[in-house]
C-alpha cells in the first residue's frame, strides 16, 4: 500500500470515528463524508493539497484519493454485511411460488452476491443502493407489512389480488425485501452515470430503458425468477408515468426513499410529528414528484400516526 493510499485512510477514518454518524449504517456514513468534502472543498482543499497530506496534488486528484480510500474501508464492513443480508436476512423460499423449477437456494444466494459486489464497484450503484440498503439493514419494513397485513386495506388488495402473489405474509415480505436487495440493479446496464439521460422525476427511469435493464438482468441472474427482476427494476419507475407497477416495486420504492436518511435512534421533540409520520406527511404531498403511489403513502401514514412512528 502506497503511503498515499495510508494517508488517505487514516484521515477517512478519523472522519468515520465521528460519533454523529455512528448509527448510520455504512453506506450511509459513506455518504454523508462524500457529502461533508463536496461541501467543504474550499476550506479542505489548501490543507489537503499540501504537507502532510497530498502536496502536489490537484483538489480533483485529492478529492479522488479520498473517495476510493471511502470506498475501501466502506467495502471492509459492507462485504460481510452484504453476505449476511443475502444468505441470512432474506428467506428466498418464496421463489419456488414464482419459479417452480430447480430451486437451490445456496447456489441462488452465491449468484446474488457475486452480482451486488460487481455492481457496488460503480460509484451511482451505491449510491441508488444506499436507502435501499439502510432499510434492509435498519429491519424498516417488517413492522409496516404486520400492519398491513393485519388491516386487509389498499396495499393488501394491490398485493394479493392485483399484483396476484399466491403466497403468505412471510414470503410476500420476503420478496419485497429481495427487491429492495436489487433495485440498483438498473445501474448493471449502464457505464457511471450513463442513466442520467433516461431519468425522469427524482431519479426515477423510463418504462423503456427499464425493459432493456429487465431483459439484460434476467440473463445475467438467471436463478431468480422474471417477476422478481421486474419488481427490482420497476420500483425505479414513476407510478405517476406507469400505473401497472407491480405493489412490491412500489412499496420498495418509499421505504429505499424514506431509509436514505434514516436514523434509528432518532426521537422526535415534544409535540413534534414522529420521525416516519413527518417523512410521510412530505411524501404525500410531493407524491407526484417522487413517483409514488400516493394511496400506498396514506396507508402507511395512517400505521405510522396509530403505532407513534
Amino acid at each position: 500500500m502506497s503511503s498515499e493510499i495510508e494517508r488517505a485512510q487514516t484521515f477517512v477514518q478519523r472522519l468515520l470515528a465521528n460519533p454523529a454518524l455512528q448509527d448510520f449504517c455504512a453506506l450511509q456514513r459513506e455518504e454523508q463524508i462524500i457529502q461533508f468534502l463536496n461541501a467543504n472543498s474550499a476550506q479542505l482543499a489548501p490543507t489537503l493539497t499540501a504537507e502532510p497530506y497530498f502536496p502536489g496534488r490537484s483538489w480533483r486528484q485529492t478529492f479522488g484519493i479520498l473517495v476510493q480510500a471511502i470506498f475501501e474501508v466502506t467495502n471492509q464492513l459492507l462485504g460481510p454485511q452484504l453476505k449476511s443480508l443475502v444468505s441470512e436476512g432474506i428467506s428466498f423460499a418464496f421463489v419456488p411460488f414464482l419459479k417452480p423449477q430447480g430451486f437451490r437456494e445456496s447456489q441462488l444466494q452465491t449468484q446474488i452476491e457475486g452480482f451486488l459486489t460487481e455492481l457496488l464497484r460503480k460509484s451511482d450503484a451505491r449510491r441508488g443502493f444506499t436507502g435501499a440498503y439502510a432499510a434492509l439493514e435498519f429491519n424498516a419494513v417488517d413492522r409496516y407489512l404486520d400492519e398491513i397485513f393485519e388491516r386487509k386495506s389498499y396495499v393488501h388488495f394491490e398485493l394479493t389480488k392485483v399484483q396476484r402473489l399466491r403466497m403468505g405474509r412471510d414470503e410476500i415480505g420476503a420478496m419485497v425485501l429481495a427487491t429492495l436487495l436489487l433495485k440498483p440493479g438498473i445501474y448493471a446496464l449502464a457505464g457511471s452515470d450513463a442513466t442520467a439521460g433516461e431519468e425522469r422525476v427524482a431519479g426515477t427511469i423510463q418504462s423503456q430503458f427499464a425493459e432493456k435493464v429487465v431483459e439484460a438482468l434476467t440473463r445475467r441472474l438467471s436463478l431468480l425468477p422474471e417477476q422478481l427482476v421486474r419488481s427490482a427494476v420497476d420500483a425505479n419507475i414513476s407510478f405517476s408515468e406507469n400505473r401497472f407497477i407491480e405493489a412490491t416495486a412500489r412499496i420498495a420504492a418509499i421505504f429505499a426513499a424514506r431509509c436514505r436518511n434514516y436514523h434509528p435512534g432518532m426521537r422526535a421533540d415534544r409535540g413534534a410529528d414522529t420521525p416516519d409520520k413527518s417523512w410521510l406527511s412530505i411524501a404525500r404531498r410531493n407524491y407526484r414528484f417522487y413517483g409514488f403511489d400516493v394511496k400506498m403513502l396514506d396507508e402507511l401514514y395512517m400505521i405510522a400516526a396509530e403505532n407513534g412512528w
